[in-house]
């Protein structure tokens, strides 16, 4: 349950996967480096790993070539999973309400995004290239579901909702960035 609660996005995940492989004694290998070749501190053999982004790769391989006449086995998952991604210019104003633009990602049922308190987790490009972890644990949105006297055929022709206009979260009144709300994490 500890992971699950620390893999709130997919780069959250591979940070928490990424720990818990330095705790068992892996090594992180960068992308882009050269990788050691010594006998000694070979990047084939031992306990390694990589990572981009929301992508971790990690192997452990025995250091005698006769260890891998018993074959290789290979494990796959992925670490995202369906979600509201927040778009690259997220400040939406309809009617004096503040919202932010999001795509709906994967295999999401609409419906069950409705009246929640919705925080926010991801990694947050910076203009340099950079990018940092963020994450806001507090409720800072919510996607409102239709008032039923507003929308009096639900019960008979079921919820419909277009993921254009109708999932997008409610962040406020008024003007805003929604950025602003990592501004102090981030500096």
């Amino acid at each position: 349950m500890a992971f699950l609660d620390a893999g709130t996005s997919p780069f959250h995940a591979v940070e928490a996967a990424a720990n818990r492989l330095v705790q068992a004694g892996f090594v992180e290998l960068q992308i882009g480096e050269v990788w050691k070749t010594s006998a000694r501190n070979s990047p084939i053999t031992g306990k390694r790993f990589v990572r981009v982004g929301g992508a971790l790769v990690a192997w452990q391989a025995p250091a005698k070539k006769t260890g891998w006449a018993a074959g290789v086995r290979i494990v796959g998952a992925h670490t995202d999973s369906p979600n509201l991604r927040v778009k690259p210019n997220p400040d939406v104003t309809s009617v004096g309400y503040r919202q932010v633009g999001v795509e709906v990602y994967g295999g999401v049922l609409n419906n069950s995004w409705l009246d929640r308190d919705l925080g926010v987790s991801g990694q947050l490009v910076m203009g340099d290239g950079s990018s940092v972890l963020v994450r806001v644990d507090r409720p800072v949105a919510r996607v409102p579901q239709l008032a039923i006297h507003l929308d009096r055929e639900v019960n008979d022709k079921g919820l419909v909702l277009d993921k254009q206009t109708h999932m997008l979260p409610i962040v406020g009144l008024g003007e805003g960035k929604f950025l602003d709300l990592f501004a102090d994490q981030v500096d």
